[in-house]
């Protein structure tokens, strides 16, 4: 009777099971026309801790440590690592890293 309610799924939760996300996912950082940073080159890293939910629980972020320090497209950096928007993080293989 007062159990608590089930939680309803976010937008930015439609795929972030399937999609591959969590600690220790390798991933790349893209710019969507959604809002979020813009970053300099798509960097890749590694996903090291949750970084919370943002704006009302309507987005989820992730900590991200990059492989290769990282500015934004203003000129901001080099960061080593920083919370990203879970829609602008792409999983990619080992050997997408390699490639870049």
């Amino acid at each position: 009777m007062f159990g608590r309610r089930a939680r309803s799924p976010r937008p930015d939760d439609a795929g972030a099971d399937a999609g591959g996300l969590g600690i220790g996912a390798l991933v790349q950082v893209v710019d969507t026309d959604r809002g979020g940073e813009q970053w300099d080159g798509a960097p890749i890293g590694v996903i090291v801790a949750p970084g919370g939910v943002q704006l009302g629980g309507m987005q989820r972020t992730w900590t991200v440590a990059f492989d290769e320090p990282a500015y934004t497209n203003d000129g901001r950096g080099p960061f080593e690592r920083a919370t990203v928007l879970g829609r602008q993080l792409v999983p990619v293989g080992p050997a997408a890293s390699d490639e870049v």
